[in-house]
């Protein structure tokens, strides 16, 4: 009976030094916003509001006494503006996820695309979508290029965050435009 539950407690402990990239808003009303702390505390000062359904960056987690709260920021296409802070919110109001695009932390990126994170030979890592194959006369997919990278050095964004306004990484400039193909072709 002490196995089990010694496992999932250290379970909990991994998942809080690793938490899901994304997190979208639940258990608000759609009336309501979910309120977003200075600190790891509901009775922290309030710095942000999140309204029902919003699609969050996070940071990390930890268990405070009997919950477990995470550090989240909002993504540039989601009721962003700037001077945007990150803060804690109370993790029972969060869904998680770990498919979306990506920045590699301290990098000039473009529109990389996380498809899933697990535990890999003593690291949290994350597959990452780093090149696409797509045949535009046909209109499809045809290949993709992955790397694991560990998640401490990813930052979750939206499709304009994780696009570069440098213009040898990203000419087109804009917004990223293959998350979409990209699950169509990991559906098949």
């Amino acid at each position: 009976m002490k196995l089990p539950i010694v496992s999932i407690l250290l379970s909990l402990v991994l998942w809080a030094e690793a938490p899901a990239i994304f997190g979208s808003v639940i258990n608000v009303a759609k009336n309501d916003t979910l309120n977003v702390r200075a600190e790891a505390d509901y009775k922290a000062t309030k710095i942000e509001e999140l309204p029902p359904h919003a699609f969050i960056g996070v940071e990390q987690c930890k268990i405070v006494k009997k919950s477990t709260w995470c550090k989240v920021y909002q993504l540039v296409q989601n009721n962003y503006y700037e001077g945007s802070q990150k803060g804690w919110v109370n993790a029972k109001y969060l869904k998680f996820s770990n498919r979306g695009y990506v920045n590699i932390k301290g990098k000039e990126t473009h529109c990389l695309y996380a498809l899933e994170c697990k535990s890999r030979v003593n690291k949290y890592e994350c597959l990452v979508v780093y090149k696409e194959n797509y045949d535009y006369s046909k209109n499809k997919m045809i290949g993709i290029k992955t790397q694991w990278i560990e998640r401490k050095n990813l930052k979750g964004e939206s499709a304009f965050g994780a696009a570069s306004t440098n213009e040898k990484i990203n000419p087109e400039g804009g917004y990223c435009t293959n998350g979409k193909m990209i699950d169509d072709y990991e559906m098949k």
